[in-house]
C-alpha cells in the first residue's frame, strides 16, 4: 500500500513536474518572443529615425543658407559693370560696321607743312571683345585702321572746292597711327586713332571726313 503511494506519488509528482516545466516553457517563449518583437519594432523605429534625419540634413544642405545667398549677391555687386564710354566733346559720332562698336570724331587740326590732322577714337560699347584687325603678315596691315586700304582708305573732302584729299605718304607709307596686329578691341575700352591730310585752303572753315565702314561725317569744323 505504502508502495503503490509512493508509486503513485512519484508519478504523480513527475507529471506535475512536466506540466510545470511547460507552463514555465510556454511563459519563456512568449517572453522570449515579445522582447524579439520589441527589439525588431524599436530597430526599424531607429533605422526611421536614422533615414529621417539624413533626408532633413540633405534638404537643408541642398537649400542655400539665407548667408550663402547674401554672399553671392554680394560677389555679383562686386563684380566690375560696363559703363558706356562718354562721347561728350565729340564733333560727331557714328556706328561702325562692326555691331557694337562706336567712331567718334575728336578733333580736325591744321598742322605744320600745309597739313590738316584727324583724330578719332573706336569705342567697343558692347560686352564682347572684337576684332578691328585681322591680318597681321602683310607690311599694310599696321596701317589699315587709320588709313584704310587700296580704294577703300581714309579721307577728306573739301566741300567748298570740290576736292578729294587721300592721306599723306612718306617712302610710299601713309602717314597715321600704327597698331600691332592682329588688333583686337575689349569691352568698354577705346583705341584713339589719327591721319594725316594735305590741308585744304585757309579760307576752307569746314570739312567732310570718311573713313572705311563709318558713315560719312560732314561739315565737320576745321581749328587752328
Amino acid at each position: 500500500m505504502a508502495t503503490s503511494c509512493v508509486s503513485f506519488y512519484s508519478v504523480n509528482n513527475v507529471d506535475g513536474l512536466m506540466k510545470l516545466n511547460a507552463k514555465k516553457c510556454i511563459r519563456l517563449i512568449a517572453a522570449l518572443l515579445l522582447t524579439g518583437s520589441t527589439l525588431i519594432l524599436s530597430a526599424c523605429n531607429q533605422k526611421n529615425s536614422d533615414q529621417t534625419e539624413i533626408q532633413e540634413k540633405n534638404k537643408s544642405a541642398a537649400q542655400p543658407s539665407p548667408r550663402d545667398v547674401q554672399t553671392k549677391e554680394e560677389q555679383l555687386e562686386s563684380k566690375p559693370r560696363l559703363t558706356t564710354i562718354d562721347t561728350e566733346g565729340a564733333l560727331a559720332v557714328e556706328p561702325y560696321e562692326l555691331e557694337g562698336i562706336e567712331v567718334a570724331l575728336m578733333r580736325v587740326k591744321r598742322a605744320s607743312g600745309d597739313t590738316l590732322n584727324v583724330y578719332w577714337t573706336m569705342i567697343n560699347q558692347s560686352s564682347e571683345e572684337k576684332t578691328l584687325i585681322s591680318c597681321s603678315t602683310a607690311w599694310y596691315c599696321p596701317y589699315k585702321l587709320a588709313a584704310g586700304t587700296f580704294g577703300n582708305g581714309t579721307y577728306i573732302i573739301d566741300s567748298k572746292n570740290r576736292k578729294k584729299h587721300l592721306v599723306v605718304t612718306a617712302d610710299k607709307k601713309p602717314i597715321v597711327s600704327t597698331f600691332k596686329t592682329p588688333l583686337k578691341i575689349s569691352p568698354n575700352s577705346s583705341i584713339n586713332v589719327w591721319a594725316k591730310f594735305p590741308a585744304p585752303p585757309s579760307d576752307v572753315s569746314k570739312i567732310s571726313v570718311y573713313i572705311p565702314g563709318v558713315a560719312p561725317m560732314e561739315d565737320i569744323t576745321i581749328t587752328d
